[in-house]
């Protein structure tokens, strides 16, 4: 399966009211039976987030504290319309805001304490990424707890490509940005 840009890529870095604007217009626009299965979409791949939570909890623990390169401030990332279709169908306390708010801003939810969102409300890359540090603990794990944790990724993949087409047709990111 081919995925879309706007599916790859993050959603542009936009001011906290455009954040709001995306959220007022599924509000607006989504079908009731659509909203429904982006619902049920969205409460099963919060199952899988959490069933990664705790070891990934864990090698963040084990690693982040030591790391000289740590990724949430040297990669750039943010929500994708995904990440927020997500979080819309969760209908939960959304985040503040995009990530950050200017390029090259650090991200906003980066504390000396780690992250300050639960896993759930981050964006989709940083429930699942593996670093050099995370991929040499989890080439220890047994084979089985591997295996196990792979499904879920895939899992979570298809979860999130079926809430991307449940939303379809649906406005590009750059109308995004354009919405009140």
């Amino acid at each position: 399966m081919s995925l879309p840009s706007t599916f790859r890529s993050p959603w542009a870095v936009v001011a906290d009211a455009h954040w709001r604007g995306f959220f007022q217009y599924l509000d607006a626009h989504l079908q009731a039976k659509a909203f429904a299965e982006l619902r049920s979409l969205a409460h099963r791949a919060l199952q899988a987030i959490e069933a990664l939570d705790a070891f990934m909890s864990r090698y963040c623990a084990q690693t982040c504290s030591h790391c000289a390169d740590v990724c949430c401030t040297a990669l750039r990332v943010a929500y994708n319309v995904t990440d927020l279709l997500f979080l819309w169908g969760l209908h939960d306390a959304l985040p503040l805001g995009q990530t950050r708010r200017h390029d090259g801003d650090p991200c906003r939810y980066l504390t000396a304490m780690g992250c300050a969102l639960p896993r759930y409300l981050r964006p989709y890359v940083c429930t699942w990424f593996f670093c050099e540090a995370h991929m040499q603990l989890f080439s220890m794990e047994p084979p089985r707890f591997q295996r196990r944790i792979l499904t879920v990724l895939q899992d979570m993949r298809q979860l999130r490509w079926a809430m991307y087409e449940t939303v379809q047709p649906f406005p590009l990111a750059h109308d995004i940005k354009e919405l009140p």
